[in-house]
């Protein structure tokens, strides 16, 4: 798959009628107070034990408002289809139920409010790929005019500052195959959004995404790893990151192994399109922290991002516009990135590229060694910084520094200046065009 090249479309779903099954059905009141966490599993697993029909879905339809804990999809052919509203119990109740990180006698710690069951898996190699993934569900479709939401986030946002609390994602999918992810209104995820990781095909298009600027480590859309990915056409107000793509498993040791290639499939990332978004006074277009791994193949394009509103916190370390980044000491490539055709309102920092990213308190320790940045390139890329004078930094490390790094038809302003400034350390190659401003290092 070419990251500038349209992604491909996804298989025609099956036509026959599917196969419903709603809360109601096994006792759920659905007035949006009471708990209905057991009907709800109970309409997931009849999805998951149902006797499909060839070409037939199976559809989850939740037309109510529900309070619930965790849910897990484990079936393939599944529409979870949310017409009503989804809320996840405040932290008081949910820990009465499920293993909050002190009672290991009620199972696992949940990692999403909704995520997939990985279990009997086969191996696929995507069209454009020549690598093997594993793949465990296929073809699942989360839709709906409804919203999901968390009750009371605060208690949990608050909990996250003070006294490092468990917190669950929105929405985690692993090893899943041509997933679709539409429509829906998200808002106050007591973590990330949505988390997408090892997953080939999937296209996620015309959400709403809302949270605080004070929300912490509210990031939109985070792909790790997997082949063939599309954020598309959609709306993000947020605390953190917009959007990300990472490597996968960057924290296991084969991925910091030096007899390890890092664009193995099993530490890499890349390969995504994420295209008509609007970013408001969140923390950037990110392709990393990476630590170990690598990201290749990824194009972000038609995109407006915003700063400057109260509450926002871009900042040095969260410039709000482009960012390539890594951590201390890592390994790998960051290889083939592409910005293009985004405007800035007022961000922090339009463009950044972060050799030693490690905000306060930094735990990552220094080294000899960084990731590899090359062949990155910012096209078509306009508006204005907040910062009084810089609006680029280019800021490699001195034990890999970047290279190949191209800037065409950038119009870029800071808050004082008509022409910013463009920063640079440890930059072997760049090149910028004239038409550009700014257009040399200081």
């Amino acid at each position: 798959m070419s990251a500038s090249a349209s992604a491909s479309p996804l298989p025609e779903p099956p036509s026959l009628d599917p196969l419903t099954f709603t809360p109601e059905q096994f006792g759920a009141v659905g007035d949006g107070k009471a708990n209905d966490w057991e009907p709800l599993k109970s309409a997931f697993a009849a999805c998951a034990s149902a006797d499909l029909k060839p070409r037939q879905r199976c559809r989850i339809l939740l037309e109510k408002d529900y309070l619930t804990a965790p849910l897990v999809i484990s079936s393939s052919y599944t529409t979870l289809e949310i017409t009503g509203s989804l809320a996840m119990l405040p932290h008081e109740e949910m820990c009465k139920l499920v293993n909050c990180g002190d009672d290991p006698s009620k199972g696992d710690v949940p990692g999403a409010f909704i995520s997939n069951y990985a279990g009997d898996c086969e191996n696929v190699v995507p069209d454009g790929s020549e690598d093997e993934y594993s793949v465990c569900l296929t073809d699942v479709l989360v839709t709906g005019s409804g919203s999901v939401f968390s009750t009371n986030p605060w208690r949990w946002w608050f909990g996250a500052r003070f006294k490092g609390m468990w917190r669950p994602h929105m929405f985690v999918f692993h090893k899943m195959q041509n997933l679709r992810f539409e429509n829906l209104h998200l808002r106050d995820p007591v973590n990330h959004f949505i988390e997408i990781s090892d997953s080939v095909r999937s296209r996620v298009s015309g959400l709403t995404m809302d949270a605080p600027f004070l929300s912490p480590n509210s990031d939109g859309l985070n792909f790790y790893g997997g082949f063939d990915s599309v954020f598309e056409n959609s709306v993000v107000t947020n605390g953190d990151d917009c959007a990300t793509v990472v490597p996968v498993n960057e924290y296991m040791d084969i991925c910091s192994d030096p007899e390890v290639d890092p664009s193995d499939v099993r530490c890499g990332g890349g390969h995504a399109v994420l295209r008509n978004l609007t970013c408001n006074g969140g923390h950037g277009l990110s392709v990393g922290g990476v630590r170990h791994g690598s990201v290749r193949n990824v194009t972000f394009e038609n995109i407006t991002a915003t700063g400057g509103q109260r509450g926002s916190t871009q900042d040095e370390a969260a410039g709000g516009g482009c960012r390539i980044k890594s951590y201390p000491n890592g390994t790998g490539v960051v290889q083939d990135i592409r910005y293009k055709d985004i405007i800035f309102d007022d961000v922090y920092l339009p463009i950044q590229i972060l050799g030693h990213y490690c905000p306060f308190p930094c735990n990552t320790p220094d080294g000899d060694q960084s990731v590899k940045f090359k062949d990155i390139s910012f096209e078509n890329i306009s508006g204005r910084g907040k910062q009084r004078h810089t609006v680029v930094e280019l800021k490699c490390s001195e034990y890999s520094p970047c290279e190949n790094i191209t800037m065409t038809n950038i119009k870029l302003s800071s808050k004082k200046q008509e022409v910013g400034d463009l920063t640079c350390e440890n930059v072997d190659s760049l090149f910028v065009d004239e038409g550009s401003h700014p257009n040399k290092c200081q």
